[in-house]
């Protein structure tokens, strides 16, 4: 397996442009963004395994509506650890549960910040109760159930590169 490269891939104007086409719709194909730019599929595809190789595209997934398959309740779960130590294990435990769909290490009033999906509130109460609070070094929870998400927002990548 080859090992990623160290160094910081510098981009041009036509890698920005090929970011953002594929963050906005990543099944866009090669031919089409070499009509688009004016270069060669082959080219695109030389640009996109470059910055895939240096980890700046991942991989590409459909967004599923969790709504639309019965998980109706998101919440937000600030986590208290029994001390840092645990927290690589912690969030090895965390992995490991289906509805714990995210994990950010948080500064802060908690330790991590888990998003979990779940069909109802007493699902819920069932994950944080016979599963999150039943990890060794977990001291406590905070839990804030989301209401409704607002928006989810795409970066605009040349503002930021």
């Amino acid at each position: 397996m080859p090992t990623k490269p160290t160094h910081r891939l510098e981009l041009d104007d036509l890698d920005l442009n090929i970011i953002s086409a594929l963050s906005t719709d990543a099944d866009t194909s090669h031919k089409e963004l070499a009509k688009r730019y004016n270069v060669s599929p082959g080219t695109i595809h030389f640009r996109v395994l470059r910055m895939k190789d240096h980890g700046i595209l991942g991989e590409s997934k459909m967004k599923v509506n969790l709504q639309s398959i019965g998980l109706k309740v998101t919440a937000f779960v600030g986590i208290y650890l029994q001390n840092g130590s645990k927290h690589d294990f912690v969030v090895a435990k965390l992995q490991r549960i289906r509805e714990v769909v995210r994990v950010h290490t948080l500064t802060g009033q908690f330790s991590l910040l888990a998003e979990v999906v779940c069909t109802d509130r007493e699902h819920l109460r069932s994950v944080l109760y016979d599963q999150v609070m039943q990890i060794s070094g977990v001291d406590r929870t905070e839990s804030m159930i989301s209401l409704q998400e607002e928006f989810t927002k795409d970066i605009h990548v040349p503002y930021f590169a």
